[in-house]
């Protein structure tokens, strides 16, 4: 199969295109907000491109960029990645509706997660218009509202966190976090645990899902639970079974409440932690042995609410401190020295959220472009499982759990760019 490989790659003609690789930074100061960028070569900001609502997040596919602006803007603006300052299109999501997340099963149908709603929206993320809902309404807890949030997407099945949080008690966490599951062919749930009557969910080890990233076919999930009382953690979920691993790293390892998280390959990461007087740092850890290490050094201990990884590169979202505004900005890390490279990068108003736009996936190895570096890395990980040696989540570029020939397609159509 690997001689069939290599004689594949020998066959196709490349032709390189430069990928002009820019990070789109969500800002806020909560009275007012804007979308800045940064290019990921030179680090020149462009900020204040567009004006949005205080408490937005971005997404990205293909060639667009969404802004959820949530609640009390209740909308999505539709931008293209190559011009961040004039709008495509904006539509509602319903007056109140608070739109957290989305995801996206083609280029005309996506689903959008309302937080103040028990349904889950289905629209044609290029329009706006409707295409339907899916209840959700069974999940919720006492206060009739399942608190649906982050979202991912495998196949044709969608994976939604349900916090369910109890807003009559300062929302605070109930019996159980869930993870819904919708088969996008049907548009209705699919039943996680055919053990027990009805349509049931995923139950979470922990309760109160903050940070949700997919990795492959694993779905790693931070759990906070109640705030202060460190009994969260890290989690796995199974995509294809459908079966919760369990927690891998306590919140007591990692001395304070989990927030924001990024992983570096399918065993390393790095999430935010607060502590008991509200200091936040940023802590890598490894899902395989649950061992907490390295706080990285050169940070504000301000409010940090997102981190991102491009290659080796560690991108955080300081937002500074009441002491010392002046701190905040974008912060990057080398993560084969856990030290700090660049920034503070000034983004207008202080960053709270990112995504990239234009990176190449067969760039395996971040050095600018898809190259005979990044196949050899690729050809060391085809037919390769997880659990096999060089295997990574990363080669499994349609995850379906083994790095086969769909992925070298999609490698071959990036390589040379």
């Amino acid at each position: 199969m690997l001689h069939l490989l290599r004689l594949a790659f020998c066959l196709i003609t490349f032709v390189g295109v430069s990928y002009g690789q820019r990070a789109v930074i969500v800002t806020t100061d909560f009275s007012t907000g804007s979308l800045s960028s940064l290019d990921t070569q030179t680090l020149s900001p462009s900020n204040d491109l567009l004006l949005i609502h205080s408490d937005a997040a971005v997404r990205t596919h293909g060639d667009f960029v969404y802004v959820l602006n949530k609640l009390n803007g209740d909308n999505i603006i539709v931008l293209q990645k190559d011009n961040l300052a004039t709008p495509v299109t904006q539509y509602s999501t319903g007056n109140g509706s608070n739109p957290h997340d989305i995801v996206f099963a083609s280029s005309e149908k996506a689903y959008v997660s309302l937080y103040e709603r028990d349904y889950v929206l289905i629209v044609n993320p290029a329009t706006g218009d409707s295409l339907g809902s899916i209840d959700v309404s069974a999940y919720a807890d006492e206060d009739g509202i399942p608190e649906i949030s982050q979202m991912a997407i495998l196949g044709d099945r969608v994976f939604v966190t349900a916090q369910r949080l109890n807003r009559d008690a300062f929302f605070s966490p109930t019996e159980s976090s869930l993870i819904l599951v919708i088969d996008t062919q049907t548009d209705t749930l699919i039943d996680a645990d055919a053990d027990t009557e009805g349509v049931q969910g995923i139950v979470l080890a922990g309760t109160n899902p903050t940070s949700v990233l997919q990795r492959g076919t694993k779905l790693i999930i931070s759990t906070v639970a109640s705030f202060g009382a460190q009994d969260g953690g890290i989690e796995i979920v199974d995509l294809i079974s459908l079966q919760m691993e369990g927690q891998k790293v306590s919140e007591e390892s990692l001395a304070g409440d989990v927030g924001a998280m990024a992983m570096l390959d399918d065993t390393t990461g790095y999430i935010v932690v607060s502590d008991a007087n509200f200091v936040s740092s940023v802590k890598r850890f490894d899902l395989s042995t649950g061992v907490v290490s390295d706080t990285l050094p050169d940070h504000s201990g301000g409010f940090t609410p997102s981190l991102a990884l491009k290659g080796s590169s560690l991108w955080v979202l300081d937002r500074g401190t009441f002491s010392d505004p002046s701190v905040a900005g974008v912060v990057i890390y080398d993560t084969s020295t856990n030290t700090r490279t660049s920034g503070p990068i000034g983004t207008g108003l202080p960053p709270s959220d990112i995504e990239f736009v234009d990176l190449n996936p067969a760039d395996f190895n971040d050095d600018g472009n898809a190259n005979f570096d990044d196949f050899l890395l690729f050809a060391a990980a085809f037919g390769k499982q997880p659990g096999d040696d060089a295997y990574g989540s990363q080669y499994d570029l349609d995850p379906n759990g083994m790095v086969d020939f769909t992925d070298f397609l999609i490698f071959a159509e990036n390589f040379g760019q």
